[in-house]
C-alpha cells in the first residue's frame, strides 16, 4: 500500500491507486451505474471491469480514498491535461468529505486547472463541483451522449486548493 497523500480525522486517507485496487474501482462505478435509476447502462459490467487493467495506471493518475482499509471512492485523471473522467464514491463514502479529499488531491497534482463532465441530471455532483470552484462552459455542453443524458463541461481554473 502506498503512503497517504492526505489524511482526514486520522482514518480517512487518499493515496495513489495500485494494481490491487483496480477491481474495487471497477466495482464502485459498476455499482453506481446499477443503483442510479436515471442512468442507463450502456456497457455490461464485464466491459467496465476490462477497462481497469494495470496499463490504466500508466495512462492515468488514479487516487483512492480509503478508511480502515476499505476503499470508499476513486478519482481518475489525465496527468497531461488535468481532465477528470471519473470520480465515483461508494454510498458509504458520500457526505463525509471523501469526494473533496479526492478532488483536492487532483487539484494539488494539477494546480493549473482541471476539467470534467457531469451528467446534467446528477444534481448532487453538479452542486458539489460548483462548491469546489468549477464553472460550466456552456459552449461545450453535450446533448448527444450515448446515455441520452446531457453532460455539462465543467472547469476549475486553478489556483489555491
Amino acid at each position: 500500500m502506498s503512503s497517504p497523500l492526505h489524511t482526514h480525522d486520522g482514518a480517512l486517507t487518499v493515496r495513489f491507486a495500485t494494481v490491487s485496487d483496480l477491481a474495487v474501482c471497477a466495482a464502485i462505478i459498476n455499482d453506481y451505474i446499477d443503483a442510479t435509476e436515471w442512468l442507463p447502462r450502456t456497457v455490461d459490467r464485464k466491459a467496465v471491469e476490462d477497462l481497469f487493467v494495470p496499463a490504466l495506471l500508466e495512462k492515468r493518475t488514479l487516487f483512492v480514498a480509503e478508511e480502515h482499509g476499505e476503499i470508499l471512492g476513486y478519482l481518475s485523471m489525465s496527468p497531461d491535461d488535468g481532465f477528470v473522467p471519473a470520480l465515483y464514491l461508494r454510498p458509504g463514502g458520500r457526505g463525509k468529505g471523501v469526494g473533496k479529499m479526492l478532488l483536492d488531491a487532483a487539484k494539488a497534482a494539477h494546480p493549473d486547472g482541471l476539467e470534467l463532465t457531469v451528467f446534467e441530471r446528477n444534481i448532487d455532483a453538479l452542486r458539489f463541483y460548483q462548491r469546489e470552484g468549477f464553472h460550466e462552459d456552456p459552449a461545450r455542453r453535450d446533448d448527444s451522449t450515448e446515455e441520452g443524458i446531457a453532460t455539462l463541461w465543467m472547469r476549475w481554473p486553478g489556483g489555491e486548493v
